[in-house]
């Protein structure tokens, strides 16, 4: 083959490979152009769920608009769960009594918790259309307790049975003061110290947003519609908390000094 050959050949050669490569960059861009097409369209159709929920909660005044498919999202929960719910640090004057029960008869406060973003939230069941209140855990962990000292509750968890054993958290504050207890059954494998670690890391999450509003960084701050959704959801309800017992120390602070 002469010069002049190989040198067309060669040219042949170079134009086959960049008509190759623009051609696959084409495709490339084309399909990129499409997913991102995609995700729009999903963001968009996320946020018209949301805002229609939204919509529904308020009318509801909060009874409805938050069920736990809501809540869940696409993504799901970072925990779910039934648990036994007990406000405060039950060794008040006032212990014998539980928060949820009604004149003073004794009733077990059998709950399913629901951890998706900075909250805790407490349905009354799975079914719930919306969550009885909500805890914010900023600021707060979970102790797991010995086990001589974990509730037993009158009434058996779901699935549980008379051998089941139970395991009892107590959610703290920074100072240590106790205000919720809870007690798992010991029937799925570590979902009492899977609570632990999620209220720990959703309490980390929301100092750490906090500080960087405070630092002017809110445009740093990267989360889904449903995470959002949560959030906003568990500030209202944390209005419904049950108020916390009375303690014997407030009760005595209370009481008329003698010779006054």
């Amino acid at each position: 083959m002469s010069e002049p050959d190989n040198i067309a050949q060669e040219q042949s050669q170079v134009q086959d490979s960049l008509h190759s490569t623009t051609s696959g960059t084409s495709r490339r861009s084309s399909l990129n152009s499409k997913g991102v097409s995609r995700r729009a369209s999903l963001r968009r159709r996320s946020s018209g769920l949301f805002a229609a929920a939204r919509a529904s909660f308020v009318r509801s005044r909060g009874q409805s608009g938050a069920n736990v498919d809501t809540l869940r999202g696409n993504t799901g929960a970072d925990f779910e769960g039934y648990a036994t719910v007990h406000r405060g640090d039950g060794n008040g004057a006032f212990a014998m009594f539980d928060l949820f029960s009604c004149f003073g008869k004794k009733k077990d406060g059998l709950y399913f918790l629901l951890i998706k973003g900075y909250h805790c939230f407490v349905f009354k069941d799975e079914e719930a259309k919306s969550p009885k209140f909500a805890i914010e855990l900023m600021n707060r962990k979970a102790v797991i307790q010995p086990s001589r000292e974990s509730f037993i509750p009158h009434v058996p968890h779901p699935g549980a049975d008379r051998n089941t054993t139970y395991t009892t958290i107590h959610l703290e504050t920074g100072l240590g003061d106790i205000e919720y207890k809870f007690t798992f059954a010991n029937m799925e494998d570590g979902l009492a110290s899977k609570f632990c670690d999620v209220v720990s890391a959703a309490s980390n999450e929301a100092i750490t947003e906090q500080v960087r509003k405070r630092l002017g960084h809110e445009g740093l701050l990267s989360k889904r519609a449903s995470v959002r959704y949560a959030n906003t959801i568990g500030a209202e309800k944390t209005r419904d908390q049950p108020e916390a017992p009375v303690g014997t120390g407030e009760v005595l602070a209370e009481m008329p000094v003698p010779g006054y």
